[in-house]
């Protein structure tokens, strides 16, 4: 009886994990850290500071995003990653010898683009190849890294700024990156063929592994991003993506901010309620994903979007005065509620419009950069609501409203893409 082969997928699932864990969370999820120390260095506004930081960098990771496909085509999803990992090294060291803001934009955009090619429109396509089977799970896994890389690296930070300066922190944030990417870039395989394997679940798994064959191809035709276009469904999806990013997805961004402008002890936020938020992601991107797995879409949509919803309409209504609870429930539902945005487009792409028949790379990374655009709209819109009302709880109950619309059009873009597959078979 012939030995079975080790599957090599749950090799690449751990290099995924790696990486997200490395060029995305610890080079995104402590920026934030530094804007009031590099503020106060070079003198200049928190405003101008954002702007060179955050803006820039997600102007370049948007516009990369449009051009994903064709960058993919070009040079391969591996060679991407390699470059987004040198890159998202290269830009923190060009942080740790910052003399002028200068120095902020250009690392700013280097890591923009590097987030762009290197992380998630990378990471989707990669499971997406080596998973049928479990693949709601081994999203979920890797997406959790983003919240956990974050629970590591911001701690570390903050005492780096504390007891070595910025420059310090950004130069070992830097390398941190570099080593734990490295190996992972390594020993990746962006397709089972590669290794010559086939995706798990696949039903012609057997027989192409005896036969020492590549997994068969869609009878159906592939649709490319500009076919896409030409269709209903795709439109549908582009709405959903530009609206989430409008209103859902600033929510999340503006929970601590919200809680800080209540007044509540900055430790207790910062401590508590942060890893609670952090916590709830974790846990959201795993147990949504199961839920996929065994239940399917729909209900992953609407667990996920309930307790989003939950969360919102409590922070909404939320003063200092408020139980404790309700900081503890509203955190641990708005961060639960992340996994909407990590875990799901993958999904909704393989079920509106079949798996394996689009340019899966291409549609993933162009729709996310909707996503992307729509943010960079809605957190500052975000931030002019604070500053007309000094009070965050108006953008919730705007998102609270954007949810119920998203999670409609979600609902009528499945039901059109079965209809039109079944009609296709």
């Amino acid at each position: 009886m012939a030995k079975k082969k080790f599957f090599y997928g749950w090799v690449v699932a751990i290099c995924c994990t790696m990486l997200a864990f490395s060029i995305n969370a610890m080079g995104n999820n402590s920026m934030s850290l530094y804007v009031a120390p590099v503020s106060a260095a070079f003198g200049i506004s928190r405003t101008t500071m954002n702007f060179s930081l955050f803006t820039t960098s997600l102007f370049a990771k948007t516009l990369c995003g449009f051009f994903y496909g064709s960058f993919v085509k070009k040079f391969g999803i591996k060679k991407l990653m390699i470059l987004g990992g040198i890159f998202a090294t290269s830009a923190y060291l060009i942080f740790s010898q910052a003399t002028s803001v200068v120095f902020i934009v250009i690392g700013g955009v280097i890591y923009g683009i590097a987030h762009s090619i290197g992380t998630f429109s990378a990471y989707n396509a990669i499971i997406n190849n080596w998973f049928i089977k479990r693949k709601g799970l081994m999203l979920g896994v890797v997406n959790t890294s983003v919240g956990l890389g974050g629970m590591v690296i911001n701690p570390l930070a903050g005492s780096w700024i504390q007891n070595l300066g910025w420059n310090t922190s950004f130069l070992y944030t830097g390398l941190l990156i570099g080593a734990i990417a490295l190996p992972a870039l390594c020993l990746v395989k962006i397709r089972p063929e590669d290794v010559g394997q086939v995706a798990l679940g696949s039903e012609d798994a057997p027989k192409a592994a005896a036969a020492g064959a590549k997994a068969v191809a869609p009878s159906r035709p592939v649709l490319s991003l500009k076919d896409c276009m030409k269709t209903s469904r795709f439109w549908m999806l582009a709405g959903i993506q530009v609206f989430s990013g409008l209103a859902i997805g600033p929510a999340f961004s503006n929970v601590i901010p919200s809680l800080n402008a209540m007044g509540l002890d900055p430790l207790y936020v910062s401590g508590v309620l942060a890893v609670i938020l952090s916590a709830g992601g974790a846990i959201g991107n795993i147990t949504s994903g199961m839920i996929y797995d065994r239940f399917g879409l729909r209900v992953q949509y609407f667990t996920i979007g309930s307790l989003m919803l939950v969360g919102y309409i409590i922070m909404s209504m939320l003063n200092i005065q408020s139980s404790t609870v309700l900081f503890v429930i509203s955190a641990a539902c708005i961060g639960y509620g992340n996994s909407f945005s990590l875990g799901t487009l993958s999904h909704l792409i393989n079920t509106v419009f079949g798996f394996g028949r689009t340019d899966f790379s291409a549609l993933f990374g162009f729709l996310f950069a909707l996503s992307n655009a729509g943010n960079m709209i809605g957190a500052p819109v975000s931030g002019w609501i604070y500053d007309m009302t000094g009070s965050y709880a108006a953008s919730y109950i705007i998102a609270a409203v954007s949810l119920v619309i998203v999670l409609t059009l979600i609902n009528t873009a499945i039901t059109m893409g079965k209809r039109v597959l079944a009609k296709e078979e």
